[in-house]
């Protein structure tokens, strides 16, 4: 079984430490793990997997039985008959001489034989069709193939959504801390007098709006590790730690090496052998035959005993002219031909397309990135400014808690770009087949 290529561009010590965790899951209560992991899982458990094995295996044995037309067929044949009437010879002679009668045919006959046909020369049809057989194998492989390779995507899907969920399931995390400190801060300020009660019940109202994020990303993300784990046929769970993937892409230059891309090729070259297979049909075809057994009657039909039945010799067909219909077939395999290469050639266009807005999407993230950076640390300035303000009574904790949630989001934002550049290039890489 062929297995797919694993993804070159991806840092090779995700791969290392991937497996190193494996390792070490029976004697860590957490493990770690990769994208590249769970590819290779997928590569490993999928049912798909299987079909290789088989079609290799159903080949194999198609090739055998065409071998098995060089052999000599055997073939027992029996027959017995009544009829009511037979050939008589009766010669009427002049009047005192003795009549001439014939031999008897008898109404009843029987034939028991074996006759063996060996094919000498057929005009290389076996040839071609072993040939075909081969090229249909190299076809199905690379289906099942692309099916597995498409089977990345979701796997891509999953694991980005874990690590989106987890990001932001952190965010709020901090977030709470940074309001639990504050909140002990109000409410020391409320006990002296120097603040209403309201100002803490803001507060408190707000941390249980976070736990209420938290619950449902937490929810979210155990749904995607239960896909994923479904999928790739592994037990994973919540406590896991999942690796963002490093990816370097050193160029954006486009190069179709898609498994799809390559099958439309073998299909071309398996009809122009079925044109050439053609050719055959005008070629001669030689048999040598023979036959054997008992008859009643032999090959002496006038006989009336059972006599013993033999006869070898060999036979040649050919048909030379049948009014182009070969000429005619060839040609629609050259229409077929070209309704593929247009095929491809779609799909060619159709993934530049797709690739295209794969490179503007990874050029716009990136600048998103820079700017998020710079609208993280605005914000995390007006939001220590405010927490002053709020201790100094200068606004209120519904003031303070506008300015924390502005701050949330530009955290937010940031750490979702960041996962969102990663999962585009990703994606680039997976488009053009080098995933």
């Amino acid at each position: 079984m062929k297995t797919i290529k694993i993804l070159s561009r991806i840092n090779c010590l995700c791969l290392i430490f991937g497996l190193f965790c494996l390792v070490l899951q029976k004697v860590k209560a957490q493990d770690t793990i990769c994208l590249e992991f769970c590819y290779l899982q997928l590569q490993k458990t999928y049912p798909l997997i299987r079909q290789a094995s088989l079609l290799d295996n159903s080949s194999t044995l198609k090739i055998r039985n065409l071998n098995k037309n060089y052999l000599p067929s055997f073939n027992v044949n029996g027959s017995a008959s009544w009829q009511n009437e037979v050939t008589t010879v009766s010669i009427s002679l002049p009047a005192g001489l003795p009549q001439i009668q014939g031999p008897s045919i008898p109404k009843d006959q029987y034939k028991l034989t074996l006759d063996i046909n060996e094919s000498i020369y057929d005009g290389h049809v076996t040839s071609y069709q072993k040939k075909l057989e081969k090229y249909n194998l190299n076809i199905d492989l690379k289906n099942v193939d692309a099916t597995l390779y498409q089977l990345k995507d979701q796997v891509n899907q999953y694991y980005f959504s874990i690590l989106i969920t987890q990001q932001n399931i952190n965010l709020f995390f901090e977030t709470k801390k940074q309001l639990d400190i504050k909140l002990a801060e109000i409410e020391s300020a409320v006990r002296n007098g120097a603040m209403l009660k309201m100002n803490a019940d803001l507060i408190r109202a707000e941390m249980i709006k976070l736990d209420q994020n938290i619950y449902e990303l937490t929810m979210d993300r155990l749904a995607s590790i239960r896909m994923l784990s479904e999928l790739i046929s592994t037990p994973l769970n919540e406590k896991f730690i999942y690796l963002t993937p490093v990816i370097n892409l050193p160029s954006l230059n486009y190069e179709n090496k898609r498994i799809e891309f390559e099958i439309y090729n073998v299909q071309r070259d398996r009809l122009n052998l079925m044109k050439n297979m053609v050719t055959t049909k005008w070629n001669p075809r030689l048999w040598a035959f023979g036959q054997f057994g008992f008859g009643r009657p032999g090959y002496d039909f006038l006989s009336a005993d059972i006599a013993p039945m033999a006869m070898v010799g060999a036979k040649v067909t050919w048909n030379p002219w049948n009014w182009n219909a070969n000429r005619n077939e060839k040609k629609i395999y050259d229409i077929q031909s070209i309704i593929v290469k247009n095929q491809q050639e779609t799909f060619d266009k159709n993934l530049q397309v797709t690739t295209q807005k794969n490179i503007t999407d990874i050029s716009k993230l990136s600048e998103l990135i820079l700017k998020d950076k710079e609208l993280v640390a605005l914000r995390e300035g007006i939001t220590n400014t405010a927490s002053s303000q709020l201790s100094n009574g200068v606004i209120t904790s519904s003031d303070y808690l506008l300015r924390v949630n502005e701050e949330i989001q530009s955290k937010m934002g940031l750490e979702i770009h960041k996962i969102q550049l990663i999962k585009a290039k990703i994606t680039y890489l997976y488009n053009i087949g080098k995933l």
